[in-house]
């Protein structure tokens, strides 16, 4: 699913709108992306407790991550962390809100859900993937196993490698679309002094945390951001080929990350990346 660029963007800043969802009704949603042509949606959904709706199904495949409170569908119970993804056309259990709550999701058409109704699962979505506590799942490091090139050189192996500090747990991947859903975590202090960019669209929703990004450019050098500042609740929205970099945090950061393909970075030199995060890092205020 392609996405237009976003830069920076504080999305629970951005207007809430009520009864957005047909078959939802009391759901207020803030979308802060949506790709035309597909209708592709990315938002943030706000229940209140004790909403509640019906069985049904949804003609989009969504990707639903618990960024606060608890709901429950059907009988099980979905808490903060904790993920599924429900293919286009799969039956949906009843969705009540235990206490009050707001869900991250991703869908890859525009979100239609039909009450009461059974529908047919998409034979080309992936996978259903089970509500999973992502809590539970262990941290990996696959940095080191992808990098094509680099700016930082190990001082112990005197190669081009990848700073230490990013960890991640794969949600969905490797699946029919292609698609790629992840947490991504970068350690407190972690810093990246190169930029990179991707031949596939990538999108990053800050849940926890802060994160620096010194330069934001498209490929052609014209429309340049510099010193963006993240903290909880933005989004970025990168098309291929924009170059984002150097990058810090000072008191770490975790991102629920959606790729359109598999993690693919190229990376290149920024001359003046010692001072920009220097001066970033500088400011930090711990508690």
């Amino acid at each position: 699913m392609a996405m237009k660029r976003v830069d920076s963007l504080d999305v629970m800043a951005t207007e809430p709108t009520e009864n957005y969802l047909v078959g939802l009704p009391g759901a207020t949603v803030r979308e802060y992306i949506r790709e035309n042509k597909t209708g592709g949606q990315h938002f943030v959904m706000s229940i209140p407790k004790g909403f509640s709706s019906p069985f049904g199904f949804n003609s989009a495949s969504l990707d639903i991550y618990v960024l606060e409170g608890e709901v429950c569908l059907g009988e099980e119970v979905m808490t903060v962390g904790c993920y599924t993804y429900i293919p286009a056309g799969m039956n949906i259990n009843e969705l009540r809100a235990t206490k009050n709550a707001r869900l991250l999701v991703f869908s890859d058409r525009e979100f239609q859900f039909f009450p009461k109704a059974k529908g047919v699962i998409d034979p080309t979505a992936d996978a259903y993937v089970p509500i999973t506590d992502t809590w539970k799942m262990p941290w990996v490091d696959p940095m080191k196993d992808i990098v094509k090139k680099s700016t930082w050189v190990n001082p112990k192996s005197g190669k081009q490698d990848r700073p230490p500090g990013v960890l991640t747990k794969a949600l969905r991947k490797e699946g029919k679309t292609g698609e790629v859903v992840a947490l991504t975590a970068l350690a407190p202090g972690y810093v990246d002094p190169g930029t990179e960019h991707h031949p596939h669209n990538e999108c990053l929703y800050l849940i926890s945390g802060d994160a620096y990004i010194g330069h934001t450019y498209d490929y052609k050098k014209q429309d340049v951001k510099e010193d963006l500042v993240l903290h909880k609740d933005f989004y970025i929205g990168r098309p291929p080929g924009i170059r984002h970099g150097p990058v810090c945090t000072q008191n770490g950061a975790l991102w629920l990350v959606y790729l359109a393909d598999m993690y693919t970075g190229i990376f290149r030199e920024v001359d003046d990346w010692e001072i920009r995060v220097g001066t970033y890092l500088a400011e930090a205020s711990f508690r």
